[in-house]
């Protein structure tokens, strides 16, 4: 199966501010969040990741709004280039952080946006995560068998 999903993408208008320059803080900057965030997780008691499109980008897929996503390309009247099939597709060291924050206790859920399948393959359980659009790979309901 091709990784091409951006022909079978509903056209609606509004979809969201395209082009937004990126911000990119200093190394110590970032450092500093990183140890804010890395506290915050360590003294919560239930942390949920919510996971978008930019998570699987550095697995070939495309996001949406990046310099090379779905929308940013569809407003030049291009299509993303991609060589990589679904079935192809791996999960990124980020997956693979989120499975190891879950096996330590310290990420109790996970929600993400995307049908990738990314999550399950990385090893995340399935009573861990929440497939807002669904999952490609999941073909009907288990409850409704729809």
């Amino acid at each position: 199966m091709a990784c091409s999903y951006a022909d079978g993408l509903s056209k609606y208008e509004n979809k969201g501010k395209l082009g937004l320059p990126e911000k990119f803080d200093p190394a110590e900057e970032v450092e500093r969040k990183a140890q804010t965030l890395a506290g915050w997780v360590r003294e919560s008691k239930h942390t949920v990741v919510h996971t978008g499109a930019g998570i699987s980008t550095a697995a070939g897929i495309p996001d949406f709004r990046g310099p090379k996503g779905v929308w940013t390309l569809e407003k030049e009247g291009l299509k993303p280039n991609v060589n990589i099939s679904w079935d192809a597709a791996k999960p990124t060291l980020t997956h693979m952080a989120i499975v190891s924050l879950e096996q330590r206790g310290y990420v109790q859920y996970v929600v993400t946006q995307n049908i990738d399948g990314l999550h399950l393959r990385s090893g995340l359980p399935r009573k861990k995560l929440a497939e807002l659009h669904g999952d490609m790979f999941v073909d009907k309901c288990n409850q409704c068998q729809r």
